[in-house]
C-alpha cells in the first residue's frame, strides 16, 4: 500500500506500534503460512515481503490487512482490491526500484533504504529471514548504492532543511558568527546538526521548552539557551536568525523588523504558516529565505532528479539480473551441500565393509599410501562437480 494507490491518512491506519508488532507479525506468519517475512512501514507506505509457496488473492490480502488494520471504519475487502500484489521477479524489481527511492514520493530521498534495512534487522533477530529475503537485501543495498552515487537522482537536494542549508551557505556567515534559533523541533534539530558538523559553535537556542532546547544547544561549545521572551524582546543580537515554531503568529513582527541591529546579515523563515512577518524583504542589507523560496527550489529539483530516472532503470535492470543469477548459484550451492558427506559415506563404507579384507593385509606405509590418495580423490569429488555446476550456470548466463 502506497502513496500511488492510497490517502495518507488510510496507510496510516495499518502502521503498528513497536510493542505490537511483533504479535502482528506472528499471527500474519500463521495465517498464511510463510516461512519469510518482513515489514516495511514509513509515513507513505506499507509493505509485506514474504515467501509462499503459493498465491495470494484478495481473499487472502484481506485477512492480511485485517491483521494490521487499526481502524474498524475501513473497508479491508475493499482495499485488498486495491493493493498491490506482486511475486517472483515482478516483486524483486519493485523492491529494487522502492530501495533506490524510485518509489517514493520525493525520488531521490535515502531514507527508504535504512526503513527497509531496519526491517530486515528486525526480522532477522526473530528468526523471519532466510536465503530469499538476506539474498533479496544485500541485492537492494548494492543497487540502490550504485543508484545514489552513479547518477544525478541526489544532486539537488528536496529537503527543506537540505535546501534552507544551501542557501545558509551562500551567504558565506563565518565560523565566529553568533547564530539564532528559534525553536527546538526536528526541522531545527536537522539544521543544528549541519552547523554543528560545519564547525559553529555560537549558537543560542530560544524556546518555549528549556529541556528540548538544552538537547540542542549542548551540542556546541558555546551553546547557550534562552527563554523565547528573550527572543522577542531583542536582549540578543545574533547576526543570523533560523526560525520554526509551531505559531500562527508572527514571532518577527514588522516592530522587531525595524529595530533588528545592523550587524543582522540573514534570516531564514523554515515555518508553516510563518513566523517571519513579510515586510522582512524590505530590510535593507538582510537577506531573507522562507517557504516560498523552498517550495520553488523544491519544484525545480524534483523535475530535474525525475529527469535522472532514466539513469536509474539500467542499475535497477542490471541488479534484476544480478539477483537471478546469486540465487541461481546459491541454489546449486544448497543443493549440493550434502555431497560432502555422502563422499564419506562411500569412503567409510569402502574401507570398513567392500574392502576390508583386502585392507588388512597392506603394511603400514601401504595405507598410509592409500589415505593419501583417498582424501585426494575425496577432496576432488567434492570440488569438481560444484565448479562443473557453476561452469554450465556461468554458461547458461552467457547465453
Amino acid at each position: 500500500m502506497s502513496h500511488h494507490q492510497f490517502p495518507l491518512e488510510t496507510i496510516g491506519q495499518f502502521h503498528i506500534p513497536d510493542h505490537l508488532l511483533e504479535a502482528k507479525l506472528q499471527e500474519l506468519k500463521n495465517v498464511i503460512g510463510c516461512e519469510e517475512l518482513m515489514f516495511v512501514s514509513t509515513c507513505n507506505r506499507v509493505e509485506w515481503l514474504f515467501t509462499v509457496d503459493h498465491y495470494v488473492c484478495t481473499g487472502l490480502t484481506q485477512k492480511i490487512l485485517d491483521i494490521f488494520c487499526q481502524s474498524s471504519q475501513l473497508d479491508t475487502a475493499q482495499i485488498g482490491q486495491k493493493c498491490v500484489r506482486l511475486s517472483g521477479e515482478d516483486a524483486v524489481h519493485h523492491a529494487l526500484r522502492t530501495a533506490a527511492s524510485l518509489n517514493s514520493a520525493v525520488i531521490g530521498e535515502h531514507e527508504i533504504l535504512g526503513q527497509m534495512r531496519a526491517a530486515y534487522d528486525y526480522s532477522f533477530q526473530k528468526g523471519w529471514t532466510g536465503e530469499a529475503l538476506r539474498l533479496l537485501m544485500k541485492q537492494c543495498i548494492k543497487s540502490s548504492k550504485q543508484v545514489f552515487t552513479e547518477t544525478d537522482l541526489r544532486r539537488k537536494p528536496v529537503s527543506v532543511v537540505s535546501i534552507a542549508w544551501s542557501a545558509f551557505q551562500e551567504q558565506n556567515i563565518p565560523l565566529n558568527s553568533e547564530i539564532g534559533l528559534v525553536g527546538a523541533g526536528q526541522i531545527i534539530g536537522t539544521f543544528a546538526k549541519f552547523l554543528e558538523d560545519a564547525g559553529y559553535q555560537n549558537i543560542h537556542v530560544f524556546n518555549r521548552s528549556e529541556d528540548n532546547a538544552k538537547e540542542i544547544a549542548k551540542r556546541f561549545a558555546h551553546g547557550q539557551v534562552h527563554a523565547m521572551d528573550a527572543f522577542t524582546q531583542q536582549t540578543l543580537q545574533p547576526t543570523v536568525w533560523i526560525i520554526c515554531t509551531g505559531s500562527t503568529a508572527y514571532l518577527m513582527d514588522e516592530k522587531m523588523i525595524e529595530n533588528l541591529p545592523a550587524s543582522t546579515q540573514f534570516v531564514i523563515d523554515l515555518a508553516l504558516p510563518g513566523n517571519v512577518h513579510p515586510a522582512i524583504k524590505n530590510k535593507e542589507g538582510v537577506a531573507f529565505f522562507d517557504m516560498n523560496s523552498i517550495q520553488k527550489i523544491t519544484s525545480e529539483n524534483i523535475a530535474f532528479r525525475e529527469q535522472a530516472l532514466e539513469q536509474c532503470e539500467p542499475i535497477v535492470l542490471s541488479g534484476l539480473i544480478e539477483h537471478r543469477h546469486m540465487v541461481q548459484e546459491r541454489k546449486i550451492e544448497l543443493a549440493m551441500q550434502n555431497i560432502p558427506v555422502t563422499i564419506k559415506e562411500i569412503r567409510d563404507t569402502a574401507i570398513s565393509s567392500v574392502f576390508q579384507k583386502e585392507l588388512a593385509s597392506l603394511d603400514d606405509e601401504a595405507k598410509a599410501t592409500l589415505d593419501r590418495i583417498l582424501d585426494y580423490m575425496e577432496k576432488k569429488y567434492i570440488s569438481v562437480p560444484m565448479k562443473m555446476a557453476k561452469a554450465v550456470l556461468l554458461d547458461h548466463q552467457k547465453n
